[in-house]
């Protein structure tokens, strides 16, 4: 096929409602093909809400107008906390439509992302081959795996009951009341995360506008005598609300409440949790580099799944 224009789409030109309709079905046509969805809850919701703020759109058009390839670069201070060990550097994701590949489209939305990009790779199987490849003929090599752990919530090792310490109890979420301080606790908890850390209040609406959302799903941890202080939490998801898998989405601490056991207490509440609704797996994303959560959740029954790489300039 001829080479794609590639069209952006950023703060002085926005993204068109029609278009960014183009990316999901194309994003969802390629999950189909591949199993496994090539773009991740942020950059799905960007493109949803159309979002330019610090972040830039890239569309591979066909002769014809039509979609035939997506990119998105963000900012390290749009949804990166920029301190992850990438100094800063913008991250991306990238998707060709099944029907396109092979053909350069790739190639041509790589060419023109930024500078020093940090590209995800959600594939597995063969098509993680392929990615793999890809990168490796553009001079990419991989910089952070984010690894897929999950176990049964019916069977394998029991977990262990938690324990919370009498100066702290147990409630969930309450929407008009916990949002700063919840998102207070995130920042904190993950100030050197390069995607987590910086979730602002709009993410956190947006998330909450989304039809997997429960409050009862987000458990906190407060103090016992003040119980708007949030010291911990576990935020799980049921994507979607009628399936048979639950995900342990985020788990934060507070880092003056780090060293308690307050990790490992609210992970397996958040367990009991998922295991009341009737699931029967539960699955969690965790950074390679997070050596103490990788040990705790491998405690707790968890086994890898999938893996999940970053790729930058070598």
């Amino acid at each position: 096929m001829p080479a794609p224009t590639i069209a952006r789409h950023d703060t002085t030109h926005p993204l068109p409602a029609e278009q960014a309709e183009a990316v999901l079905a194309l994003a969802d046509a390629a999950a189909a093909h591949d199993g496994a969805r090539p773009l991740s809850e942020q950059f799905r919701l960007s493109v949803q809400a159309r979002e330019h703020d610090g972040v830039e759109h890239l569309l591979a058009l066909a002769a014809d107008g039509s979609v035939v390839g997506y990119a998105q670069s963000r900012a390290s201070d749009s949804g990166d906390g920029g301190d992850g060990g990438d100094g800063g550097a913008p991250s991306g994701e990238l998707v060709v439509a099944p029907n396109a590949r092979r053909a350069g489209v790739g190639t041509e939305l790589l060419r023109a992302l930024p500078d020093g990009i940090r590209l995800w790779s959600h594939a597995v199987g063969a098509a993680a081959d392929a990615a793999t490849d890809f990168a490796s003929a553009l001079g990419l090599v991989p910089v952070r795996s984010l690894h897929v752990m999950g176990r049964s919530l019916t069977s394998g090792d029991p977990w262990p009951e938690a324990m919370v310490d009498p100066r702290y109890a147990v409630r969930t979420f309450e929407p008009g009341r916990d949002e700063d301080a919840w998102l207070a606790l995130n920042a904190a908890a993950f100030a050197h995360h390069p995607e987590q850390g910086s979730l602002r209040r709009a993410d956190l609406d947006q998330r909450m506008a989304e039809p997997w959302w429960d409050p009862t799903g987000l458990i906190v941890v407060v103090g016992a005598d003040d119980p708007d202080v949030l010291v911990a939490s576990h935020w799980t998801k049921v994507d979607p609300p009628t399936g048979e898998v639950g995900e342990v989405y985020v788990v934060a601490v507070s880092p003056d409440h780090q060293g308690e056991g307050l990790g490992r207490a609210v992970t397996v509440l958040g367990l009991d949790h998922l295991r009341s609704l009737g699931l029967a797996r539960v699955v969690l994303y965790v950074d390679e580099d997070n050596v103490a959560a990788v040990r705790t959740y491998t405690a707790l029954g968890f086994e890898d799944l999938e893996v999940h790489r970053q790729y930058a300039r070598g």
